[in-house]
């Protein structure tokens, strides 16, 4: 699993969002959450958000402490946080610890079926999640999966993160539309070749040209000398996209700055880290990412209450919770169905306007960005409706 990330007309999420916004009792509007301290309790010990209603079943690993830790805690919080400001009593989720590995697998989701379950929502390691993903649709509840992206073959899975990969391509659209259509690509060592030959084909299938991708390691210096022998490619394209997560970011910026060439364009992503936007070597570079302001809704309180800030991770776990509650509150539990969970209009969450797909994937619709004054300044905001 990867690193914590850090930030329909008929059924839209944006009954969600005026309902946490009212939400100010005193308890944060957890009153019906059990078991919600901090610390997480031991594996021994089986934990239930909320007391009645149409079961949700969180699929999550706990660490080798006993306890969930890291990105599956926070996407526990985020559960737990959005089920208490909208479950309204008509949804709970029973949380259940899968760190036996696609071992466990089978066994859990067969309960949860007996249990009726109305929706399965899992944060494990992808062959985890392939293995439930691949139980024929009729024998399991839907699965949204907050993890990294699984194959949906067997139908009605929904892959719901979005990843660098999704900013970066808005980013390249966004310079398209500006007539920069030839593209280079700067990425770390350890960028996977998958996800390479994914970002090269896109370019392509919107008439752009790919020119390659540089990689690049984790040093001032062998990031430079990345951006020194790949001057050539450079040569071939009006647009640059920089990969990755580390504060070598400007590095690779102002050495691409360095050589000289004009009319480029530079595009980052919302991977990079905030404090990178601060090096003049960013600046007038292009995001595309989900309005935080978005996230806003719920950070003070997630963080009021877990004593932590809000990660991306934690707001899907919300945006999960939020989904599941909205339809059984207007469908009842009936109404966990592919046709409603991937209705063209979508919902709005804190991570910005979304629908799943009947092929198993998320599109999000992105606000884009230009980094000015050593901090994001919005460009053009994200559509309101798709």
């Amino acid at each position: 699993m990867s690193a914590p990330r850090r930030l329909s007309r008929t059924l839209p999420l944006l009954f969600f969002l005026t309902a946490a916004a009212g939400c100010q009792s005193g308890a944060d509007g957890l009153g019906t959450v059990k078991n919600t301290d901090i610390k997480a309790p031991s594996s021994k010990v089986e934990e239930t958000f909320g007391e009645t209603g149409t079961e949700v079943t969180l699929l999550l690993p706990r660490g080798a402490s006993g306890v969930y830790e890291g990105a599956a805690r926070d996407v526990r919080d985020g559960a737990a946080l959005s089920l208490g400001e909208l479950g309204n009593g008509q949804v709970f989720v029973k949380v259940i610890d899968v760190s036996g590995g696609a071992g466990a697998v089978p066994a859990a989701v067969s309960a949860a079926k007996a249990r009726n379950s109305a929706l399965l929502i899992s944060y494990v390691p992808p062959a985890v999640t392939s293995g439930i993903a691949a139980m024929p649709s009729d024998q399991r509840p839907p699965l949204v999966n907050l993890g990294d992206d699984v194959p949906a073959t067997a139908g009605n899975v929904y892959n719901f993160a979005s990843d660098e990969l999704d900013s970066a391509l808005e980013g390249i659209l966004a310079a398209a539309t500006g007539g920069h259509k030839k593209v280079m690509v700067f990425a770390p060592r350890d960028f996977p070749p998958t996800d390479e030959m994914r970002l090269a084909d896109a370019i392509r299938a919107g008439g752009g040209t790919y020119a390659g991708t540089a990689r690049y390691d984790l040093s001032d210096a062998a990031a430079a000398e990345a951006v020194q022998k790949s001057k050539a490619q450079l040569q071939q394209a009006d647009a640059v996209v920089i990969l990755g997560k580390s504060v070598i970011v400007p590095t690779v910026a102002g050495a691409i700055k360095a050589s000289g060439q004009g009319n480029l364009v530079l595009i980052g992503t919302s991977a990079w880290p905030s404090q990178a936007y601060g090096d003049p070597a960013v600046a007038g570079a292009t995001i595309a990412m989900v309005e935080p302001d978005d996230a806003s809704l719920i950070a003070d309180r997630y963080k009021r209450h877990h004593g932590r800030t809000l990660s991306t991770d934690a707001a899907y776990g919300y945006d999960a919770i939020a989904i599941a509650a909205g339809i059984i509150r207007v469908k009842g539990p009936a109404g966990l169905t592919a046709e409603n969970l991937t209705m063209k209009t979508g919902f709005r969450g804190v991570t910005g306007l979304f629908r799943m797909t009947p092929g198993g994937n998320v599109e999000r619709k992105l606000s884009l960005f230009t980094i000015t004054g050593g901090k994001l300044n919005l460009l053009g905001a994200a559509p309101k409706a798709f």
